[in-house]
């Protein structure tokens, strides 16, 4: 989807993680704030946050891929929605090598091939619980995860559209998703210890109040990610 950002650059749509924190004064900082950008420009983003941004100058965090985007930026305008603050955010300043993974990933998105969720590699013990087969349980490994669904890896094939509850386990900790098979490998690839690929796409939640599957405003898997990449202190 392409919108016009206040008529000079195009916006598009974009599921980003993205962290924003105030930039370092001489009082305390605030905690940092982990959420989902909603749509992207060259010159600033939209982005879903679990409560009101700082004031004030910002650095903004953004994983494109495997990569790691830092700009600078303002807040443009806020307002509360059910999961915490959607707002807008206005860059003011990008270094030239982030500058250019930025503006090669905004040209993509407005090409012929854009990519809806960015990807989370990381690695994490799981357990699935299989629908309609009652007390089997199958451990596994999480391989990357996104807002859309995730990469895991198990010691069987599953069928294509196999229901399933997924709990993972993250430093802080525990979560329950449902999810459905989208597409398995039938054998482990050479450097797979075993496993066997599959990729999952999340089910919505079917209870009220349920738990949102959009992982990245749950949060707790982007912070397990920022943790075991370091890439940027979280709180």
């Amino acid at each position: 989807m392409v919108a016009p950002d206040q008529g000079r650059h195009l916006r598009y749509e974009a599921r980003l993680a993205v962290v924003c924190r105030a930039v370092a004064s001489t009082e305390e900082a605030p905690p940092s704030l982990i959420g989902t950008t909603r749509n992207i420009s060259l010159g600033g983003l939209q982005a879903e946050l679990p409560a009101a941004p700082p004031e004030g100058a910002v650095e903004i965090l953004l994983r494109v891929g495997e990569r790691a985007v830092t700009a600078q930026g303002r807040l443009a305008w806020s307002h509360p929605v059910p999961e915490g603050t959607r707002c807008g955010f206005a860059f003011i300043g990008m270094e030239a090598g982030h500058a250019a993974v930025w503006e090669a990933f905004v040209a993509q998105q407005g090409g012929p091939t854009p990519r809806l969720h960015g990807r989370l590699a990381m690695d994490l013990p799981i357990t699935c619980r299989l629908r309609g087969r009652p007390g089997l349980e199958v451990p596994g490994r999480l391989g990357n995860v996104s807002d859309g669904g995730m990469l895991v890896r198990l010691p069987a094939p599953l069928e294509a559209s196999q229901e399933m509850d997924v709990t993972l386990l993250t430093a802080e900790t525990t979560r329950v998703v449902s999810a459905a098979v989208a597409w398995g490998d039938r054998a482990p690839l050479p450097d797979e210890g075993g496993l066997i690929r599959h990729g999952l796409r999340f089910l919505p939640p079917v209870a009220e109040g349920a738990l949102r599957q959009d992982l990245f405003l749950a949060r707790a898997l982007l912070a397990e990610y920022l943790r075991q990449t370091g890439a940027t202190p979280v709180g």
